[in-house]
């Protein structure tokens, strides 16, 4: 929980590295269990009668063996739910031919039932298959292409946090690789200029950015995602691989995003290279976004006041931007939001028991309760005076203070000292320590909090400082 008091107001955030998601409550699991279990019933009766007239592999069975394997993915019957969906697959590839395009949502299901069973051993091999279809059998780039791409990279992305260690290198590379593929598609059946790339290009630079967080952290993973291919023939006939310093490596990645962020300003500034406009501003408020996760603070600050300068000349309310740069909130966000009132409304259909964001494969939550909290100077700072207690679906870890540095207090000379730095968390101090096994060491807690990047909450363009407290929550066992 963090209790953050801006000029003169108190906010209270909740930073949650959640481990796993609570249980819902059983007598809702047992209501949907029941329901599966009905549906499944009737589709299998549909089904049988199809068999009973002689129907083995015709089109008709399709529809009822696709409803029994979504039922078989709700009741964890991984194993009958792949079985289901292949026979459905291999009825398409008989009636349409071997690669046709209507089989597809099968390979999807199927890849997504196997991550969802834990075997990601068959899921690897089953998305290669799928990204080899999409680039040599599909017949022509369309929207289902990109959809289809767009999905493969969010199943990396899982594959990041829930695969192997060895394998996450793997599961970095190819999500950046599909999420490419879907802009090139868009690229070709969309207007240069068509708006709605802006939300894919994004994605592009989220994944970079946690390429980036990986590179920082080292390890094989790291090196993995600083190894590229050689132009020179080695004496084996092979290319030579050369691994790159990860401050190239890292450099290489913040020079293609602010490519990326450049061809969104060009997206909303037009064929007329409009100057100014909201969402132009907005561009400008992530572009600051992305030097301070690079950690170019000083670019970062002076991009920060742009951005907020242009939004009120571009005829933003300033309470709409005084309400938007209110508190600090983690970065990267999860998605580009072209206007204020689009990141406002984002802000409050977050839902209250879900990460929003994920960093370093951590998800992450913040949400804000301005009178929640007791004041930080309390004597009587716990966990249990928090009121981090009182819900079941939580178990509290840790509790640290930090700070955050206003721009006076930040260091602009060439060589200066991180503990001043912009956008990170400071002066962390360890208030409480609960026994639980996975975090009896707050060293990792710490290394995990020193990766985070805030952006700052501003008062009439400047950042201001603000302090807290961060919980470490786990999920809750359930209850018997």
């Amino acid at each position: 929980m963090l209790n953050v008091r801006l000029s003169g107001r108190r906010v209270s955030l909740l930073i949650a590295p959640v481990l796993a998601l609570a249980q819902a409550p059983l007598a809702a699991q047992d209501a949907g269990i029941e329901e599966a279990l009905r549906d499944l019933e009737l589709y299998e009766g549909d089904l049988n009668r199809l068999e009973a007239q002689g129907i083995y592999h015709g089109p008709q069975l399709v529809e009822p063996l696709s409803r029994m394997a979504d039922r078989y993915m709700e009741l964890d019957r991984f194993l009958d739910a792949h079985a289901t969906l292949d026979r459905a697959q291999q009825i398409v590839r008989i009636e349409e031919g071997l690669y046709t395009k209507t089989q597809l949502p099968f390979l999807h299901r199927k890849i997504e039932n196997r991550i969802n069973s834990g075997n990601w051993r068959e899921a690897r091999k089953l998305q290669d298959h799928i990204i080899w279809f999409y680039l040599n059998k599909y017949s022509w780039p369309d929207q289902n292409m990109m959809r289809g791409m767009l999905e493969l990279s969010q199943m990396h992305m899982r594959g990041i946090t829930e695969d192997e260690e060895e394998n996450q290198g793997y599961h970095y590379l190819r999500a950046a690789w599909s999420s490419r593929i879907a802009l090139a598609v868009a690229d070709n059946i969309w207007p240069r200029l068509e708006q709605r790339k802006a939300g894919l290009i994004y994605e592009q630079l989220r994944i970079m950015y946690l390429q980036a967080s990986a590179i920082n952290k080292g390890g094989s993973t790291g090196q993995t995602l600083r190894t590229r291919g050689g132009r020179e023939i080695s004496s084996n006939g092979y290319a030579m691989e050369r691994v790159l310093p990860p401050e190239r490596a890292l450099n290489q990645l913040r020079v293609s995003g602010m490519r990326y962020i450049e061809q969104m300003r060009q997206i909303y500034a037009g064929e007329d290279e409009e100057e100014l406009s909201e969402a132009l501003a907005m561009v400008k408020l992530y572009q600051a976004d992305w030097r301070l996760l690079f950690d170019r603070k000083q670019q970062a600050l002076e991009a920060y006041r742009q951005a907020h300068r242009m939004l009120l000349a571009a005829g933003v309310p300033r309470e709409q931007v005084d309400e938007l740069f209110a508190s600090p909130s983690l970065i990267p966000e999860a998605r580009f939001h072209d206007s204020v009132a689009k990141a406002l409304a984002a802000r409050e259909r977050e839902p209250t028991d879900a990460p929003e964001a994920f960093e370093d494969g951590v998800p992450v939550k913040i949400f804000y309760d301005q009178d929640s909290l007791q004041p930080l100077e309390s004597p009587s700072l716990s966990a249990r005076a928090l009121g981090l207690h009182e819900a079941n679906d939580w178990q509290v870890v840790a509790l640290f203070s930090f700070d955050l540095p206003a721009a006076e207090a930040i260091e602009t000379r060439p060589g200066w000292r991180r503990q001043n730095a912009l956008g990170v968390a400071q002066n962390l101090q360890l208030i409480e320590l609960d026994e639980y096994p996975v975090y009896r060491e707050t060293e990792p807690l710490v290394r995990n909090l020193g990766r985070l990047r805030f952006r700052p909450g501003l008062t009439d363009g400047e950042p201001h400082a603000a302090s807290g407290i961060i919980s470490y929550l786990a999920a809750a066992e359930p209850i018997p």
